[in-house]
């Protein structure tokens, strides 16, 4: 073989190579199709201090309901209230604990709306405070950010359980082509302390098997840049060099070749 087609061929090979899918880059590598798998942990949202909620209490009685409805503006002839008239909530304490008129300090922490939503309602009946109480727990401050290699970083709402970490992530955008994805982190604050979790995106294996699966309020979502964003930050001027870049190069230098030895 001739120095003419070595050059040519190895220019061959490295516009193929441009084009190539690097084997870290698609999602769920390691699973196939019917392939069942389940999740050990609950995405169920619990509350924590700080967590703001906002308490509706019916009754037949509807003036006696609204002594209990804080910052609600509700018809009071037909005891109904619209969620959109909501104007503040109860913010869960250090203690763990939200506080509401007539009924004093109750437990929350640790609770899924659903059962704080039982927990006031036992209060209230239990004391003889409301005998015909009828409680509806909203959450309404829960949000995430997501940082890094997203196409669209930012805050963004909690607004239903079992939130997935796929579903976090879409909502940012997506992972750029500059995001690690085999090393995806999750800060996630747990009582005193933050934990951090690390995922691979390419394994479903590692992905359902993580507490992080799920996104809790407050969770932090940082994505790393991969070895192509880091040799750009040591570009002058910080040039971009993109995939259409090296493709025109290739091109270029593959059409040079071919005049070369023509």
């Amino acid at each position: 073989m001739n120095y003419k087609h070595i050059v040519l061929e190895a220019m061959g090979a490295m516009l193929l190579a441009s084009c190539a899918t690097p084997k870290n880059y698609n999602y769920l590598q390691d699973l196939h199709d019917g392939q069942q798998i389940t999740t050990p942990t609950d995405g169920t949202i619990r509350l924590q201090t700080n967590d703001q909620v906002t308490i509706l209490v019916r009754s037949k009685d509807p003036e006696m309901g609204n002594l209990f409805n804080k910052g609600i503006i509700t018809n009071v002839k037909a005891g109904l209230a619209d969620q959109s008239l909501y104007t503040m909530g109860y913010i869960v304490g250090p203690d763990g604990c939200i506080d509401m008129p007539a009924a004093g300090k109750i437990k929350v922490a640790g609770l899924t709306r659903f059962e704080a939503q039982e927990a006031i309602q036992n209060k209230l009946r239990g004391e003889s405070l409301l005998k015909d109480a009828n409680v509806t727990v909203e959450t309404m401050n829960l949000t995430y950010t997501v940082m890094g290699e997203v196409n669209n970083p930012g805050n963004f709402k909690i607004d239903k359980d079992a939130m997935t970490l796929f579903e976090a992530l879409g909502r940012a955008g997506d992972i750029n082509v500059y995001g690690k994805r085999d090393s995806v982190i999750v800060i996630r604050q747990k009582g005193p302390e933050k934990k951090v979790y690390s995922l691979c995106m390419n394994s479903g294996k590692d992905i359902f098997a993580s507490e992080a699966y799920y996104i809790q309020q407050n969770d932090v979502i940082y994505v790393k840049a991969n070895g192509t964003r880091a040799r750009q930050s040591n570009v002058p001027g910080n040039e971009s060099r993109t995939l259409s870049f090296w493709l025109s190069l290739a091109s270029v230098l593959t059409a040079l070749g071919v005049l070369i030895f023509k």
